[in-house]
């Protein structure tokens, strides 16, 4: 292209002066200009090309070490990365069901064969697992090609790797397929067959690597897969055995834990297994016992590739709860691979966790870069430009998306929750209705729908909208998550026992499924639900059973949160600003930023009970700038009222009702403020329209209580 147009002016010139029958002459103009043309391109050329080989998939970068030096690293241009996605393989006929768990991990040792060369970019078969479970493959296995086609090209992965396990006496007999994703030709087609089911792993990355065109490049280790793994075949088994337990809908992680200890005690050098067994022990609740195997995977981190052992060395620190160190580690591996991808994603969820927006937005933008394909990414970065109030640029990167990726109803959903969130609510469900028109039988499709109807007062509406979520939920997950819907619906609705039933369906849906951590988290938030059922003994139960149950550092970070709300639930300001205080210790100790918003605002609610309305305000407001995604206007308005600045309260309470028009606690604080400017029917108004949304409020419900009494008032005036 720089030739072309380089040479433009002798193009312009043979244009200008040749072209009529018989001989051309030659100007002077030809014979100067032409030459000088043709010399002057090629200078240029040599200035700007020379010494650079143009086919080479690698370049070199210059990165800056720790100790201020630069350092050069030979990477692979982003166009040759080979982004594949492996399925699990399929059970032949003669395999049997104690060995199926062959298929799961055939796919996973692939992607550690293959993890030390950089060329290769693997999406590995648990990022399938909630696609395949929502689309009837529970057990991910017998996929059609065309399904998966069409689920790696909303990985953006280029190739498909996928193949059939079965037995032959005493061999293992391996099919192993490579397509391309966007024709679903076939790339290779191979037959494996052996005593030792690892090597023909050996032979399928060979073979893998090949389809691929990956080039060989000097420095990159190739060791056969079980020096990567053990040489113990029970532990090998056990481990296998193990992780395949994960790898269905719903995991069996109590089985998991049992099978991944037997690997790590039978081989203590096995790294992955002490790894995984470290990590599915934080996730049981258990950080203490989790230290033992990651030290022991530490010890033995040569078994893994480099940019493996970056993670490793990272969970570690974390576990210790030294997280400075840990994002150190992750910071590392991006400078010393500024072009891996999966290095810029890990930094990018330490970033998430510190609330750092803006350097986030900058890494999400360099895998942008690396992954142009990958539109996702845009709307990952529309969130975090809401994060930093960029409204404009958050909307025209969700409207990207849907250009780019029109068939794809996440598109549409996305910028129909950026529409809601901001009141335009017609607006929002026009697109909604298109990312239904899309994919009609998605249930988190029918919970958003139900959500916004409930927003704008349609309550029957949202009512069967959440109970067909819970019709189309085919899975575990999806079935927990219509429950979280629909448990907001009725706090919404001031029916909070009919909340607390909910909360309880949820937790019988998800024990055995979901890490005791990550359901001890969740249920955190009942503890305002029993509060706002005036239930607070029953809420002072489940903080002390949660508080029982995690250990430091996530009890260091939860715990003070939740016993700020107890506190002030008891009017105990008191206590309330030591639980503050002891949270923003954790939470600065901890590089925990992503919770400031949330402590901001508690701590905003702590003046108000205490009197300080001013400060009260400020701190919200605070809370709003922090992240400008939540909505305190209603409680802005409360406390400017009790301040008596009551303009600004009815201005603030009429923005909180713009975003949510039926919320019924901003019609109720509107009632309180018209009511003290001498509005009665104003008053009366709001009250109506507060009663419409608790209707169905239990009598217990205070807040329905209240608007109940200010009715008949106004009613008698």
């Amino acid at each position: 292209m720089t030739t072309l147009l380089l040479l433009a002016p002798t193009v312009a010139m043979l244009a200008w002066f040749h072209g009529k029958p018989g001989r051309d002459e030659v100007p002077l103009a030809e014979k100067v200009g032409i030459p000088l043309n043709l010399g002057v391109a090629a200078a240029v050329l040599v200035h700007l090309f020379g010494g650079a080989d143009l086919g080479a998939a690698t370049t070199t970068v210059l990165v800056e070490t720790e100790e201020g030096e630069g350092v050069e690293r030979v990477v692979p241009k982003p166009e040759f990365r080979k982004r594949t996605a492996l399925f699990a393989f399929d059970a032949g006929p003669r395999l049997g069901e104690d060995e199926d768990w062959l298929t799961y991990m055939a796919p996973v040792v692939l992607v550690l064969d293959l993890a030390a060369n950089d060329f290769f970019e693997p999406v590995p078969l648990d990022a399938f697992i909630l696609r395949l479970s929502e689309r009837g493959f529970p057990t991910l296995r017998d996929v059609p090609l065309s399904l998966k086609r069409e689920i790696s090209q909303e990985f953006h992965a280029a190739f498909i790797a996928s193949g059939t396990v079965d037995r032959e006496g005493g061999l293992y007999r391996a099919s192993f397929t490579v397509h391309e994703t966007a024709s679903g030709s076939l790339v290779s087609e191979t037959s494996h067959e052996g005593e030792d089911f690892l090597a023909l792993i050996d032979e399928m990355s060979e073979v893998l690597a090949d389809g691929l065109e990956i080039p060989d490049r000097p420095g990159i280790e190739d060791l056969p897969v079980r020096e990567r793994l053990t040489p113990d075949d029970a532990a090998w088994e056990a481990y296998g055995r193990g992780y395949a337990k994960l790898l269905v809908d719903p995991p069996d992680y109590g089985g998991a834990l049992e099978a991944l200890s037997f690997a790590a005690t039978a081989d203590p050098t096995f790294t992955l297994a002490q790894y995984d067994l470290s990590v599915l022990l934080m996730g049981d609740n258990r950080p203490e016992a989790a230290v033992a195997p990651i030290q022991a995977a530490l010890d033995n981190l040569y078994r893994l590739p480099e940019r493996m052992r970056f993670g490793v060395k990272a969970d570690y620190y974390f576990m210790t709860q030294q997280a400075d160190k840990a994002s150190a580690v992750l910071a590392m591996w991006a400078e010393l691979h500024p072009e891996d991808p999966a290095a810029l994603r890990s930094y990018a969820s330490v970033q998430e966790m510190r609330g750092d927006w803006k350097g986030l937005l900058a890494t999400l933008g360099a895998l942008y870069r690396l992954r142009p394909d990958e539109h996702s990414l845009l709307t990952q970065m529309a969130w975090v430009r809401e994060e930093v109030g960029d409204d404009a640029g958050a909307l025209a990167a969700l409207v990207q998306y849907v250009e780019r990726l029109p068939g794809d109803y996440a598109g549409y959903l996305n910028v129909a929750r950026f529409k809601r969130g901001r009141g335009e609510h017609d607006a929002a469900r026009d697109y909604l209705e298109r990312a239904i028109i899309i994919e009609p039988l998605i249930p988190e499709l029918a919970g958003e729908l139900a959500w916004l109807d409930l927003l704008v007062g349609r309550f029957d509406d949202a009512l069967a909208g959440y109970e067909r979520a819970l019709e189309l939920a085919r899975t575990s997950g999806q079935r927990a998550a219509a429950l979280v819907g629909l448990q907001a619906y009725y706090v919404f609705r001031g029916q909070m026992e009919d909340a607390i039933r909910t909360a309880d369906a949820w937790l019988e849906e998800v024990s055995g499924s979901r890490p005791p951590i990550e359901i001890a988290q969740q249920r955190f938030f009942d503890i305002d639900v029993y509060i706002q059922a005036e239930r607070y003994d029953d809420a002072v139960a489940l903080l002390e059973e949660l508080k029982s149950q995690l250990q430091p550092p996530l009890s260091d970070l939860y715990v003070p949160q939740w016993e700020i709300h107890v506190a002030l639930a008891a009017e105990e300001t008191e206590a309330a600003r030591t639980a503050y205080h002891a949270a923003v210790a954790a939470m600065e100790a901890n590089g925990y930023g992503v919770l400031r918003p949330a402590l901001t605002r508690d701590l905003g609610r702590i003046e108000e009970l205490d009197g300080n309305y001013d400060a009260a305000v400020r701190k919200y407001r605070e809370a709003m700038s922090l992240d400008p995604l939540r909505n305190l206007h209603w409680r802005i308005g409360g406390a400017l009222r009790k301040a008596g600045r009551l303009d600004e309260a009815h201005d603030e309470l009429r923005e909180a009702l713009r975003l949510r028009p039926a919320d019924p606690r901003a019609h109720l604080e509107s009632a309180r403020v018209l009511e003290a400017r001498a509005d009665p029917s104003g008053a009366l108004e709001h009250v109506l329209n507060a009663l419409a949304a608790w209707g169905p409020a239990d009598e217990s419900f205070e807040p329905a209580r209240e608007a109940r009494t200010m009715l008949a008032a106004l009613g008698s005036r």
